[in-house]
């Protein structure tokens, strides 16, 4: 690896097609980086019902953005709660 980020041949040291900004974010939320909340007009049953059906496996295919989001979902639950995310 090269100062620049890039092999001896001149590759990058990461994939480009394989960044996850979608996880990159959940990180961010769940270690505290982002002062979050539910909105007034959002509905705790169905952020918790979202949940549910995504542990139950009802959303397909899973992927790293359905996990992501559902990583958000759960420190706003947690958050909501007064816990620590």
């Amino acid at each position: 690896m090269t100062e620049d980020g890039h092999d001896a041949d001149g590759v990058p040291d990461s994939d480009p097609r394989h960044l996850d900004p979608a996880v990159d974010m959940a990180d961010l939320v769940e270690g505290g980086e982002f002062d979050i909340v539910l909105a007034e007009d959002q509905s705790r049953e169905e952020l918790e019902e979202f949940v549910r059906k995504a542990k139950a496996g009802e959303f397909d295919p899973v992927d790293h953005g359905l996990e992501a989001t559902v990583r958000i979902a759960r420190a706003l639950l947690n958050e909501a709660d007064g816990e620590e995310s």
